[in-house]
């Protein structure tokens, strides 16, 4: 394929996808615009989408390398294990405030929120790895120049217009909901507890093998 505006597509096709099923990312997105606004809830997407663009380019980069280090290494997936089980019971212990005062949203950064979120999520760069061996199968692509940043530039693209439509869909379900926020909370926090015990659970199975 020599049409970058191709590339560009099925970057931000294959994002979209994988955006769609809940997860963390999209969780925290929704978390924060019930809990906040629509703007905040974006900032948290935009933050998400810069990060994806850096796992799809070292999935493209080092994919199975990365992947075979993150499967075989114990204390790496039980460090991720504690990451998401103490976050999942932070957020189901925490009262929800869904009022804040404009100092209070001020001094908290929904950009580096979504940082962490994104960084820590353990499904990105196996998820690349799959994509990039299922595009493999149809097109011959040359991940270089133009074409890798057209590839990257969809990327960012499928995840921001994914999130966004998040952040659309709960702005909706903090008007017309009186309990979203609570409701939201468990969601994310099962989502966070079912990560952490799935990479426990790995890590042992791993460790006693």
């Amino acid at each position: 394929m020599t049409n970058p505006y191709f590339y560009l597509l099925v970057g931000m096709i294959a994002c979209f996808i994988g955006t769609i099923p809940f997860g963390p990312i999209n969780l925290t997105v929704v978390k924060t615009t019930v809990d906040h606004n629509r703007l905040r809830g974006t900032e948290v997407a935009l933050a998400a989408s810069l990060i994806e663009v850096l796992q799809a380019l070292i999935a493209i980069s080092f994919g199975m390398v990365i992947s075979s280090y993150l499967e075989s290494n114990v204390v790496i997936k039980i460090i991720l294990a504690l990451v998401f089980i103490v976050l999942a019971v932070f957020i189901y212990i925490r009262e929800s405030q869904p009022a804040f005062s404009a100092a209070d949203i001020l001094q908290e950064s929904f950009f580096k929120k979504g940082l962490l979120i994104a960084v820590f999520n353990p499904q990105a760069v196996p998820f690349w790895i799959f994509a990039l061996a299922t595009i493999s199968q149809y097109f011959d692509f040359e991940y270089v120049g133009v074409y890798l940043a057209c590839f990257l530039l969809g990327v960012f693209a499928g995840k921001l217009i994914a999130l966004y439509g998040f952040v659309i869909a709960s702005d909706y379900l903090k008007s017309h909901l009186q309990k979203s926020s609570k409701m939201v909370n468990r969601l994310l926090a099962g989502i966070l507890l079912l990560i952490g015990l799935s990479q426990a659970l790995s890590a042992i199975t791993k460790f006693t093998s």
